[in-house]
């Protein structure tokens, strides 16, 4: 009696036997965590580069911080804690192991579970650096566990699985409606979430089948502590060949035989991997040109990085004097000392000054002066007006530039001076016709104006009353010049014979011809003549 009780306390539990397989292809973890993410998730779809079982596989056999195993993780973390935020790929590690470590205390039996201890033991202690450097196998089994983890305890899951095998908890109380299990067609049918072999051989090898892809596996009975896991097609052709020695391995039957129940599957198992043909070709073309488009991303985002842009603007203005620049040494040219006369200097400067084009302030002149750059016309000008006579009128300083008027040019320097436009207004029109004002005063001195010297037939006239007074401006008027006076009367001689006088009056008219028919015609003359003129002269004969 004591015999036994000592052999049924040394009893262990199912332990399977640990794999010897040398690559995540041969463990049945792999298409375990793979067909999670198809059944539970949306990854598949999101995640770019994780469209078969191999995308997968590589990921996990990368050393470096791979993307698709990194959105993993980060979605099997927010399944088991929701809140969870920060999520990146530098600090993904420790928040996956504090994540599992907070299930690990539990009394709940996990992979990691140490028989002698009777606790879980911490696997992150000999993780040296991080989660991605660590071996496949760790990551595999890391990804196992937390699978587990969520299918026990994330309540999204868990709510996904009751749906599809009509759980239905807390039945005491009354609901509305209650959810019915989807139809057999839905993802989340209780038909599509089992993970069940899509057929066994004569031999009893089951067949499993993941997603549309021609991946495909093989194991022996799953029951038993012996069994084996492994894959043998991940290509289409390989797919092909599975299906022809399945074809020509197929037990022969007679016309009048019978199958039996193994033969029978046999058979299905052909049938039925032959039927996923079109599928496969289908799913291998949107793969196809999935990876082609991220390969033409990829080579967009690297010629970018290559590609050298102006992104922003320079601090300093551009100079497009590129002759006669002193900070290039190339371009200067030594001075030769060559003597002119004082003519050919000023045409020199003449020329100089018409072509400039720099502003003519005392710093950039002394500057382009320095430099041997050209001047500023504006500055030439002004120094012009500045050496001026008294009267208004340029020196012999003068030369064939252009000059304005208002900078005291003569009459035969005025090349290009336009005419004066006709105002548009009613009250800028008493001015506009009139003769050219000019800044100056009766006398030449006016108040706050400028001493300009008026013409000898000009003559100053006031201000229009109701009109403001304008400090620059005042209204000059030339005259009509004086008619000639008619001959007296007394002047007039007469034909002795006719009785006729010479100018051709008779001289019994001459009597109706006065003084004031006289002054009458001239008045009339002079309206005449400054008629269409808006001058205040004009507007003051008319009031």
């Amino acid at each position: 009696m004591k015999a036994a009780a000592d052999a049924a306390t040394d009893k262990k539990g199912h332990v399977c036997p640990p794999s010897n397989a040398t690559h995540p292809r041969d463990r049945w973890e792999t298409a375990f965590v793979y067909s999670f993410i198809c059944k539970f998730t949306q990854l598949r779809a999101k995640v770019e580069g994780l469209d078969s079982p191999m995308a997968f596989e590589e990921a996990l056999l990368s050393p470096e911080p791979n993307p698709i195993i990194t959105q993993i993780l980060a979605r099997f973390i927010q399944n088991l804690r929701p809140q969870t935020r920060n999520l990146s790929s530098d600090v993904i590690s420790d928040t996956l192991a504090a994540v599992m470590l907070e299930y690990l205390k539990t009394p709940e039996r996990s992979i990691f579970w140490d028989e002698e201890l009777g606790a879980n033991l911490n696997p992150f202690t000999e993780m040296q650096s991080g989660f991605f450097a660590a071996s496949w196998d760790f990551k595999l089994q890391i990804m196992r566990q937390f699978v587990e983890l969520q299918l026990c305890h994330s309540m999204q899951i868990k709510a996904i699985i009751d749906r599809a095998w009509g759980v239905i908890h807390n039945k005491h109380k009354k609901e509305a409606t209650t959810a019915s299990p989807p139809p057999p067609d839905d993802p989340q049918s209780r038909e599509n979430l089992q993970l069940i072999p899509i057929g066994q051989d004569k031999e009893r090898k089951r067949y499993w089948v993941v997603d549309v892809s021609p991946r495909l596996y093989v194991s022996t009975n799953p029951w038993k502590i012996t069994a084996t896991f492994q894959t043998i097609s991940s290509t289409r052709e390989e797919y092909v060949a599975v299906i022809d020695r399945l074809r020509d391995s197929a037990p022969q039957l007679k016309a009048s035989q019978r199958p039996t129940k193994i033969e029978n599957a046999h058979l299905n198992l052909i049938e039925d991997l032959d039927k996923r043909l079109a599928d496969i070709d289908a799913d291998l073309l949107r793969i196809q040109r999935a990876r082609k488009k991220l390969e033409m991303r990829n080579l967009l985002i690297a010629q970018a990085e290559v590609r050298e842009t102006r992104t922003r603007r320079k601090a300093t203005r551009p100079d497009y004097a590129y002759m006669n620049d002193p900070l290039s040494e190339d371009d200067q040219d030594e001075y030769q000392y060559q003597e002119q006369d004082d003519e050919e200097y000023d045409d020199q400067v003449d020329f100089d000054d018409m072509v400039g084009f720099r502003s003519g302030d005392s710093s950039t002149s002394n500057r382009h002066a320095a430099t041997g750059k050209r001047r500023s016309s504006r500055a030439a000008a002004t120094n012009g007006h500045r050496a001026s006579n008294g009267n208004g009128r340029a020196s012999s300083e003068w030369k064939g530039e252009r000059r304005s008027t208002r900078l005291g040019a003569p009459a035969d320097m005025q090349l290009d001076e336009p005419p004066p436009k006709r105002a548009r207004t009613e009250d800028s029109m008493v001015s506009s016709n009139s003769a050219e004002p000019a800044p100056a005063a009766q006398n030449g001195k006016g108040k706050g104006r400028t001493s300009i010297t008026l013409k000898p037939t000009e003559t100053a006239v006031e201000t229009i009353p109701g009109k403001k007074k304008n400090k620059y401006w005042y209204y000059a008027v030339e005259p009509v010049p004086a008619l000639a006076a008619p001959p007296p009367a007394a002047a007039v001689s007469y034909d002795a014979r006719e009785d006729v006088p010479m100018n051709g009056l008779h001289i019994d008219d001459r009597s109706e011809v006065s003084r004031d028919s006289v002054q009458s015609e001239d008045v009339d003359i002079y309206r005449r003549s400054i008629e269409g003129s808006l001058s205040p002269a004009s507007a003051m004969d008319e009031s």
